[in-house]
């Protein structure tokens, strides 16, 4: 019983980020579209942190 239970909750959430992703929301509150991708990352863009 509890394992049926565990499995729904388990569906139920996955259904329910995959529908917030879908409609742009993310579930950490980190939006991607906001850091800058129309330059691809290169340039002086502003940023502080350098990833190799």
């Amino acid at each position: 019983m509890l394992y049926k239970s565990f499995i729904a909750t388990s569906l139920f959430l996955l259904a329910l980020f995959s529908y917030a992703q879908y409609h742009g929301w993310s579930v950490w509150g980190v939006n991607e579209a906001k850091h800058g991708s129309g330059s691809g990352g290169h340039g002086g863009t502003g940023r502080s942190i350098y990833h190799k």
